[in-house]
Order: structure tokens, then C-alpha cells, then sequence
């Protein structure tokens, strides 16, 4: 077990590391293609409350790139971000 962070220095020194370590994740494409997916079903879904016809537009680049995501793993030009 760790023992606790006492001061603002150690704990900006964990939070570092932290990125650190997870920058090759957050430098896959895929992570932001699906941040993008999300955010597209997100506005969408705003757009439908408030009865605007763009919601169609953005639920739909949300499905075809969920239906379209499989083709491109299997052609290779996307991987899994965390392999």
C-alpha cells in the first residue's frame, strides 16, 4: 500500500505519472472517434428533445460509425486502443 500524498508537490508528481502512463491510450484514434460518438449520440438526442430535424443527422453518423467500426477492424486501419 501506498502511503498518502502530503503536499500539493507530491501530489502534482502522481498526477503526472499518471498521464504519463496513459498517453498512449489517449493517442489512439479510436478513443476520440468513440468521444466523438459519444458526444454525436449526446447532441443528438438534444436536438430530438427539442424536435430540430439535425437529429437525425447526428444519431446517424453515431450508428454508422457503430455499424462501420467492425469493417474497419477487420481491414486493420483501426486497432484496439489498449493491445
Amino acid at each position: 500500500m501506498e502511503k498518502p500524498v502530503k503536499s500539493a508537490s507530491e501530489a502534482l508528481t502522481v498526477i503526472i505519472a499518471t498521464w504519463r502512463h496513459a498517453r498512449p491510450f489517449f493517442a489512439s484514434v479510436e478513443v476520440w472517434l468513440m468521444v466523438l460518438v459519444a458526444a454525436s449520440i449526446v447532441g443528438g438526442m438534444f436536438l430530438a428533445a427539442m424536435g430540430d430535424v439535425r437529429s437525425l443527422v447526428a444519431i446517424g453518423f453515431a450508428v454508422g460509425y457503430l455499424v462501420l467500426r467492425p469493417v474497419l477492424h477487420a481491414k486493420g486501419i483501426l486497432s484496439w486502443p489498449f493491445l
